[in-house]
């Protein structure tokens, strides 16, 4: 959990560390992972064509172990929870996921900067 420049406070459930960035800073700040927070896919059939190729939608349930536990002890005190899309998608208005800085939206990743300032939420 890291206290970034513009006074919000990450924990971070993704896989790897995020690096933030907003003009003016003197650096990027990059936040190590806290714990991993998961999600498990589960399809459904939308439907089935003539020839066999089956489309499916696809939602992502919680995993509620024990680094759930552990994240959502933060978001209770005021803390923004970060986890990939899946997990943002499985934890509606609990967990988030980033957007990149203005500047990095078509970057390769490891130059990819992280806005600390907006969100996405499901």
């Amino acid at each position: 959990m890291k206290t970034l420049p513009n006074n919000v406070t990450i924990f971070n459930a993704t896989p790897h560390p995020i690096t933030f960035w907003k003009e003016g800073w003197d650096e990027p700040v990059v936040v190590p992972v806290d714990a991993v927070i998961n999600a498990k896919p589960e399809e459904t059939v939308v439907k089935v064509n003539d020839d066999g190729v089956t489309f499916v939608k696809t939602v992502f349930l919680p995993v509620k172990d024990e680094n759930y536990e552990k994240a959502m002890h933060w978001w209770e005190g005021g803390v923004i929870v970060i986890g990939s899309i899946v997990a943002a998608q499985a934890f509606p208005g609990e967990v988030v996921a980033m957007t990149p800085a203005p500047g990095f939206e078509r970057v390769p990743p490891d130059q990819k900067r992280m806005n600390p300032d907006k969100f996405t939420v499901f």
